[in-house]
């Protein structure tokens, strides 16, 4: 089902989950909650086929390629988080066909993860995320296939600052981003309950 949130800052969205007990919006806080199965799009549909699990905020306020835009969020997991593989993504920049910049959790180790299938490449750069308290991130892009920029730093500290790079494939005509919890499966494998809140999530 999808939950429209109209009220972004700096944006319009709206949330993928299989149903309203996925997702609790409460004092600027939104909680995302994950569980075996959460095909979000229908039992016969795209996420079911790939065994992609997800509750996700989507961004409908699409970035434009050539602009230079910037993100801002506070993200907490429990302490109790259930280490796991394959990978969740916490967080995720598309370019329409894939993800272009995410960020990649997995049997804890954080990386915020730059991936150009055109150009063939893909660069992890590891970053340090605290279980059960908030994290602080801030990303600011610009979107070029050919001079594009991002500098991304966690709870204060540059992780990523890169300037002249693919960020984007040239068939790209936009960026939208996405965030709370995807994650990637595989047939008869089971995940654990996981749950991720974010607030002051903001677009610029």
């Amino acid at each position: 089902m999808k939950i429209i949130c109209p009220d972004g800052n700096g944006y319009s969205y709206y949330v993928q989950a299989v149903d309203e007990t996925r997702y609790i919006r409460v004092s600027g806080i939104e909680t995302f909650i994950v569980k075996a199965g959460d095909y979000w799009n229908g039992p016969d549909e795209s996420d079911a086929l790939n065994f992609r699990e997800r509750c996700e905020a989507r961004v409908t306020t699409e970035d434009t390629i050539g602009s230079t835009r910037t993100y801002a969020f506070h993200m907490r997991i429990p302490t109790d988080y259930p280490e796991y593989s394959p990978k969740q993504t916490l967080g995720q920049w598309h370019n329409g066909s894939y993800d272009s910049v995410f960020n990649r959790y997995e049997e804890g180790v954080f990386t915020i993860c730059l991936n150009n299938r055109d150009a063939g490449s893909f660069t992890e750069y590891p970053a340090t995320l605290n279980k059960g308290v908030w994290n602080t991130f801030k990303y600011t892009f610009t979107w070029h296939a050919t001079r594009g920029a991002i500098a991304a730093s966690v709870n204060g500290r540059t992780v990523v600052k890169e300037t002249g790079i693919a960020l984007v494939p040239a068939a790209a005509k936009s960026i939208y981003f996405k965030y709370g919890i995807y994650r990637n499966m595989k047939e008869g494998l089971r995940g654990p309950i996981q749950q991720a809140s974010y607030r002051l999530v903001s677009r610029a």
